[in-house]
C-alpha cells in the first residue's frame, strides 16, 4: 500500500463521509468546503489518490463521479474509519445500501400454493427457495428504498426496495435507475429513441414522462421488497 500523507487521509475520509451523509459522491467544491481548502488543492489530493489506487473516477468529466476502491476501503477500515461499502453508487433521491437482509441466502420453505382468485385445491407441498435465486442476486445486486409515488402502477411504492443489477444492459420497457443531466437520480421506464436521446416513462398516469438528451443508466430493476 503507498503511503498516504494526512492531508491525503483527509480528503478520502470526507469523501466516504459525505457520501454516508448525503448518498452520492462529493464534487471538489463540496470537498474544498469541507476540509477549508481551495478547489486547486483539493483536485492535487484527488489526482494523488487516484493514481496510488485510493480512489478511481467513474464517470470521467462527470463532477460526482469519485469512488472508494477497494483498496481505499480497506485503507479506511484499517485505519479505524467506520466505512460502508460504497461500491454501489450512492443516489440522491433514494435511500440506498448494499446490505442485504439477515439471512439472505437462507432457503425458505414453500410450502404450497394459495387462491388469490377463484379457489383451487390446497395442495401442501415441501419445497425450499433460496431468496438470492427468487430475486437474481449476482455480485453486482444491490437495493434502493423508493422515495415517491412515481412507479406505482408497475406496483413499485413508497417504501418499497428495488433490487438493481448494475451491470444489466437495458432493453425497452425496462425499469432503470437513470442519472440525469442535472446529476438528479429518478426511477423510470426506459425508453430509448432514434435520435439518441431516452424517454423515461413514469408508471403514473398523472404525471409527465421526461425526454431526456442524454442519461447514465446505473442499474436495471429485477425485483421488488415490500415490507408490511
Amino acid at each position: 500500500m503507498r503511503p498516504l500523507t494526512r492531508k491525503q487521509w483527509a480528503v478520502l475520509t470526507s469523501i466516504q463521509e459525505h457520501q454516508h451523509e448525503n448518498g452520492l459522491s462529493p464534487t471538489l467544491q463540496e470537498l474544498g468546503q469541507r476540509l477549508t481548502v481551495n478547489r486547486v488543492t483539493i483536485y492535487g489530493h484527488v489526482q494523488a489518490l487516484l493514481q496510488k489506487g485510493f480512489l478511481e473516477n467513474l464517470e470521467p468529466g462527470a463532477s460526482r463521479g469519485l469512488e472508494l476502491t477497494d483498496l481505499g476501503r480497506t485503507a479506511l477500515t484499517r485505519r479505524g474509519g467506520a466505512v460502508t461499502d460504497n461500491s454501489t453508487p450512492m443516489l440522491p433521491g433514494f435511500r440506498a445500501t448494499t446490505q442485504m437482509p439477515p439471512n439472505w441466502d437462507l432457503p425458505l420453505p414453500l410450502c404450497g400454493r394459495i387462491a388469490a382468485g377463484a379457489a383451487i385445491e390446497a395442495i401442501e407441498t415441501r419445497e425450499e427457495i433460496r431468496m438470492a435465486d427468487l430475486l437474481h442476486v449476482r455480485e453486482d445486486t444491490y437495493l434502493l428504498e423508493v422515495r415517491g409515488d412515481s412507479m406505482i402502477e408497475e406496483q413499485i411504492r413508497s417504501g418499497d426496495f428495488v433490487v438493481v443489477q448494475r451491470e444489466r444492459r437495458p432493453k425497452a420497457g425496462d425499469i432503470v435507475v437513470a442519472i440525469l443531466e442535472d446529476e438528479s437520480a429518478t426511477l423510470k421506464k426506459y425508453f430509448p429513441q432514434p435520435d439518441g436521446s431516452v424517454i423515461l416513462q413514469p408508471a403514473n398516469r398523472a404525471l409527465a414522462p421526461i425526454h431526456a438528451p442524454c442519461i447514465t443508466v446505473r442499474g436495471v430493476v429485477t425485483g421488488v421488497i415490500r415490507r408490511f
